[in-house]
């Protein structure tokens, strides 16, 4: 076996063992999106090894959460090297292997920090609590009379009177709960915590050394390629092999049930052997094409669902001084990770071993052992480092079929994804259209804001995130509904968060021009929130905000948003020439209360604005009759590295607030804030996205 070792973390090994309860935040709350999709897995025991103290003195986490470019690996050590006293470089963090870490709903709401870091901390207290016990015994010392520090516990009248850790364990093998109201390190005591810290794992990801699925690598094992139906909804009706199986390096042709694959000694031997299988398909999606959206998705809403809801609406209009209407467009957009998906799977038995790229280990686990009919302790799945998901490596068809196939065939076998089968046969971001109604005073406040979300797809819970308003109106009306999908949806960063903001920040821009008011002074007339206010004024003075009413054609815009508990602010500076969009520069402000990692929370809202460019300017799915017709890069356009812009961030949230996520506040406002630079530049108010194709 090759290219496949396991983390060096084993679970008999000697030390000091800091348990607790695996199920953080499981249940879900029922009716919320984590409930239904995520809680098809649930905890097959309470209490799981969290932190180990090893007998070197080392130190190991473990966590089911994955590593797919968040940098938790990081954020997670960091905290744990706080509260034991040691150096950063101490710390092993151990994730996503169902065989070694707690259980976890999977990797997805920017809850890491939150939840399982808190849960960290705890464990790390309680190991450094222990062993003040286990130092004040061997040195003699009343427990108040010594601390920890650097690996060590001294004494605070002699430091050079002093038991390492390693000294104190030794090959004992210890093992303490965690202790649920243990003190935590103050903000005033970091020495970790706060400061900026580069990656842990930044040299094994540029030079190679980490291993995503793409790189694993099994003795015996064969490469597939999969029969892929040429349209959504397509159905297989006959299929002749003859051909495929005399191909060089093939050694099998599967046809299970609905899965027809090649499986060859090299990729390009399957993927040259696939293309020879000649297949007949009876094509069954509805006869329509990207055009046909917007009436696809109004005309089809139901089961309405109020969001938001605050006195009189009617009334509200009828106070108005001012009434407008518009309606707003966002497409599908791909996910788009660098990595497409990968699994390697490996039967030993009855026993299964899986490594696949997936945001949840423990669900796929589920998954595996009831469609094979065994105990899910007889099934382990691995996720390597992850290039990417954003939501979408959620569900893991690629591990199905690579533990089918294995053990069809009898050895390992692979599965890795196409860039176009990555786009084509996975889930993209749910088009949406918007309508709002609002009614505001002369002098600028809202009086009335009805807010009507139609998004596609069959998860309701995915358009519902980020509809309801923060502005101050005493009459108040969100409604989300379910649409029609002629493409499969699924999640995507910030899930219908982006689209709902995109709408909602540029309609309080149209409100402002109508009235004459700069678009900074008009939010905050209409904003009593206290951290919406200080994310928007901080991102507006840092930028240099130049007060104007209407398009003054500088190329400025703004706008403001919430996600996973956290408040930001974005402002643009751009240029527009003919139909080309250029970002200059780009000022974000963010409070996700307490930062850990100072250097990973910017890092996060850069990646979350240059992602949210490409969503704002290029990005759209394309598609007839079921065909995804732009599947690939080439025809796919996302951000380049020349049109990244200069980005400023700024951390402004009070580090006595528990922390909330940092990896998916600043998609919201982005698109918002680049359209309403673009009418300042221009004049012309753009309401559909992408904008470079609306541009004149």
């Amino acid at each position: 076996m090759t290219d496949a070792a396991p983390p060096t973390a084993t679970i008999d090994e000697p030390g000091l063992h800091i348990t607790g309860e695996v199920a953080l935040g499981f249940p879900p709350p029922p009716r919320t999106y984590r409930s239904v999709a995520y809680a098809n897995t649930s905890p097959d025991v309470e209490h799981a090894r969290w932190l180990t103290v090893r007998p070197d003195g080392t130190v190991v986490c473990y966590t089911g959460k994955v590593e797919y470019g968040q940098n938790i690996r990081t954020g997670l050590a960091i905290e744990v090297a706080d509260e034991l006293r040691v150096p950063l470089d101490a710390v092993e963090v151990v994730l996503g292997d169902t065989a070694l870490v707690p259980w976890d709903m999977g990797t997805f709401g920017s809850q890491s920090t939150a939840r399982v870091g808190l849960q960290l901390r705890k464990a790390a207290a309680t190991a450094r609590k222990a062993l003040i016990e286990m130092g004040a015994d061997r040195l003699d010392l009343p427990a108040s009379d010594v601390t920890a520090t650097d690996g060590r516990i001294a004494s605070n009248a002699d430091s050079s009177r002093s038991a390492s850790y390693a000294d104190l364990i030794a090959s004992q093998t210890i093992t303490n709960p965690i202790e649920d109201e243990i003190p935590l390190t103050p903000k005033s005591a970091f020495t970790v915590m706060g400061a900026d810290h580069k990656r842990i794992d930044a040299i094994a990801r540029v030079t190679g050394a980490a291993k995503y699925s793409q790189d694993i690598t099994l003795d015996g094992m064969l490469f597939a390629a999969i029969l892929r139906r040429p349209a959504r909804a397509a159905t297989l009706t006959s299929v002749d092999a003859s051909i495929a199986e005399r191909m060089p390096g093939v050694a099998h042709v599967v046809h299970d049930d609905d899965l027809v694959a090649v499986l060859a000694d090299t990729d390009e031997h399957a993927a040259a052997a696939v293309n020879m299988l000649q297949s007949q398909w009876q094509e069954n999606a509805p006869k329509v094409s990207t055009i046909d959206l917007p009436n696809i998705l109004l005309e089809s809403g139901h089961d309405p669902y109020l969001m938001q809801e605050a006195g009189d609406i009617d009334a509200g209009f009828a106070s108005a001084a001012n009434i407008l209407e518009a309606t707003y467009f966002i497409p599908y957009v791909s996910n788009a990770p660098m990595e497409p998906r990968a699994a390697v799977a490996a039967w030993d038995g009855n026993n299964l071993t899986v490594w696949a790229g997936t945001q949840r280990p423990f669900g796929i686990r589920q998954e595996l052992a009831q469609r094979f009919d065994i105990p899910e302790p007889q099934v382990r799945v691995i996720a390597p480092e992850i290039g990417g998901g954003f939501g979408s490596k959620s569900p893991y068809p690629a591990a199905h079929e690579a533990a089918r196939l294995a053990r069809i065939a009898g050895v390992p076998v692979r599965v890795a994804y196409t860039r176009a089968e990555e786009m084509m046969y996975t889930s993209m971001r749910p088009a949406a259209v918007i309508t709002i109604k609002s009614g505001f005073t002369a002098d600028g406040k809202i009086t009335a804001w009805q807010f009507d979300a139609y998004h596609a797809g069959d998860r309701p819970f995915l358009g519902r995130r980020g509809s309801d308003t923060p502005y101050d109106s005493p009459n108040i009306k969100v409604t989300t509904y379910t649409s029609d999908s002629p493409l499969a949806t699924g999640s995507y960063r910030s899930l219908g968060a982006a689209a709902n903001h995109f709408a909602r920040e540029v309609h309080i821009d149209e409100i402002a021009a109508t009235v004459a008011i700069d678009p900074v002074e008009f939010r905050l007339r209409n904003l009593s929130h206290a951290r919406f206010r200080r994310v928007l004024e901080t991102a507006a003075d840092k930028h240099g905000w130049q007060a104007a009413a209407g398009s003054s054609g500088s190329g400025q815009g703004i706008a403001i948003g919430v996600d996973v508990g956290s408040y930001c602010a974005t402002a643009v500076t751009l240029d527009v020439k003919g139909r080309e969009v250029q970002v200059d520069h780009v000022t974000g402000s963010l409070d996700c209360g307490l930062v850990v990692n100072p250097e990973g929370a910017i890092n996060q809202m850069e990646g979350s604005i240059v992602m949210g460019m490409g969503t704002a300017l290029y990005e759209a799915i394309d598609f007839q009759d079921g065909r995804v017709l732009n599947a690939g890069f080439t025809r796919y356009r996302v951000p380049r590295s020349n049109d990244a812009p200069h980005i400023d961030t700024l951390l402004v949230g009070d580090p006595e607030t528990p922390s909330t996520g940092a990896g998916e506040p600043g998609i919201v406002p982005i698109a918002a804030a680049i359209a309403n630079a673009v009418y300042d530049r221009t004049g012309q108010r753009h309401r559909e996205l992408p904008l470079h194709r609306y541009l004149k």
